[in-house]
């Protein structure tokens, strides 16, 4: 596909002023060639969400960015030089003399993230580069080596994990563990919202992640969208421990963190604690339901005085989202303190009441069978977890001739089928493009030759390269067409057709 003319509903409908290739108005950097500000659209001082200033009286320079304040970064927001550092983090260069560039993952509070391959073992890792020379920012330096201490110390599945603290030509940089994800933002610009089990499952995890580090002692101070990657697999990582803190250094009078998710004691800088982080996951969670924050302020002046002083906004009832979560995020987004939960296992242990709940209430209904034909791995466990967490039972298989089986012992309500599912059938194919999807047309010809089955809805798993066989597939009989990869709502709402099989 052409990439300098692509256009989809992600909006990748700009080119890149540098090399042509497509870019969105939101992208700091162009994932081809490394380029800032691809579109030309804010060639001003380099910004970034994150606020830090121990100096309350410090005017603070802002700009609007969409729903969100953007204030200036941590190295105090001077017009630095970077376009040496830029040239040394050009995909395909080496940096370090170690570590061959791949591309720009994009910039947090203190310097440019990157993937790249640690060529002395062959493996790729991810880069975080200081944006200053030591010299020139003793004190960026410093915030940059305490973030490497502090997140050393946690070892968590939901942590992304950090290595090791190396510089090239005065720039530090921080080695750490690379994730194959997009952060949260952008799955939500993607799709607004998740699901309440979605979103529950995604904010367990970091609970556990942030469960690790204030065992240790360390508040993040910055958890927000942008610093929770989630991968296809649907596992979340905690990341950028740019401004965390220490237990020692807790009662330091700092402004720290990005204001649409900041508690109000860290606007009003007194005392923070475990609970501060978890406030931060009340406004994320929310969104994460609601698809907006739950304030409606605009202005940087008006988001924090919304954080002080304004009541939540209370999650559209059009949105299903069950009474105990709903007063779980009200719990979360307390305006004292003390009045918070106390500890990332208390809202652990709430979230799994109301998922318990939930299952009870399912557990008196009758539920279908389904019969999963999926060839690939994560994705058939991923329908498998989203089904029987909804008490379906689910029986599942990588094989046509296998699938077809079950199906015949099992008559399953519903048939959920992957097209390029394989078993070898022996199908007189119309076309070439039919080639790739042979087997799934043969599984669905013959399940609706049989009396017993030919009336079992069966809902075919596709993507975007078979979507010109459609019509092919509901002509041999498919119910309903769905483009992987699936969300839990769309594997739910096809269930909907499991009554006709009743």
């Amino acid at each position: 596909m052409d990439s300098t003319n692509s256009t989809n509903d992600a909006g990748w409908d700009l080119s890149c002023i540098e090399c042509r290739a497509a870019v969105r108005a939101i992208d700091r950097f162009c994932s081809q060639c490394g380029r800032r500000d691809p579109t030309g659209m804010d060639d001003a001082v380099l910004t970034e969400p994150t606020l830090i200033s121990e100096d309350p009286d410090e005017p603070t320079t802002v700009r609007p960015a969409g729903d969100a304040a953007v204030m200036k970064p941590a190295t105090g927001g001077k017009r630095m030089n970077t376009a040496a550092l830029q040239s040394m983090l050009v995909p395909g260069s080496v940096f370090g003399r170690r570590y061959r560039i791949q591309r720009f993952l994009g910039a947090g509070a203190m310097g440019y993230v990157c993937s790249a391959v640690d060529e002395s073992i062959d493996e790729t890792i991810a880069l975080k580069v200081l944006s200053v020379p030591i010299q020139e920012d003793p004190d960026a330096f410093d915030r940059f080596k305490m973030e490497l201490k502090l997140a050393r110390k946690i070892r968590h599945r939901n942590v992304v994990q950090s290595f090791d603290l190396g510089f090239a030509d005065g720039y530090p940089f921080i080695s750490m563990e690379y994730i194959d994800a997009d952060n949260l933002l952008k799955h939500l610009s993607r799709r607004e919202t998740f699901d309440e089990p979605t979103a529950l499952a995604i904010m367990r995890q970091v609970l556990r992640g942030l469960r690790a580090a204030h065992d240790l002692g360390i508040v993040h101070r910055d958890i927000k969208p942008e610093n929770i990657l989630l991968n296809k697999d649907r596992m979340a990582f905690i990341t950028d421990f740019g401004i965390a803190t220490s237990q020692e250094a807790m009662r330091k009078k700092e402004l720290a963190g990005t204001p649409d998710y900041m508690a109000p004691e860290q606007l009003l800088m007194e005392e923070i604690g475990p609970p501060s982080d978890l406030y931060s996951c009340g406004v994320m969670l929310f969104r994460m339901l609601a698809g907006s924050l739950p304030y409606t302020a605009t202005s940087v002046t008006g988001i924090i005085d919304a954080h002080l002083h304004a009541t939540p906004l209370s999650i559209p009832e059009s949105i299903g989202v069950s009474l105990g979560t709903r007063e779980m995020i009200g719990w979360m987004l307390q305006k004292r303190m003390e009045d918070r939960p106390q500890t990332a296992s208390a809202l652990l242990e709430q979230i799994d009441e109301t998922l318990r709940v939930a299952a009870t209430k399912r557990s008196g209904a009758r539920r279908a069978t389904v019969l999963v034909v999926e060839s690939d791995d994560d994705a058939r466990a991923f329908i498998k977890g989203v089904l029987e967490s909804e008490g379906y039972r689910a029986v599942v298989t990588g094989d046509g001739r296998e699938a077809v089986n079950l199906a015949f012992e099992q008559t399953p309500a519903l048939i959920l089928l992957d097209a390029k599912i394989r078993g070898g059938f022996d199908v007189p194919l119309e076309s070439a493009a039919e080639e790739a999807a042979a087997d799934g047309l043969g599984f669905v010809r013959l399940i609706r030759r049989d009396e017993k089955l030919q009336n079992v809805p069966i809902v075919l798993m596709t993507d975007q390269t078979l979507a010109e066989l459609d019509r092919t597939f509901t002509n041999a009989g498919v119910a309903d067409v769905m483009v992987k990869p699936l969300e839990a709502s769309e594997v739910m709402e096809a269930m909907k057709l499991a009554a006709v099989g009743e």
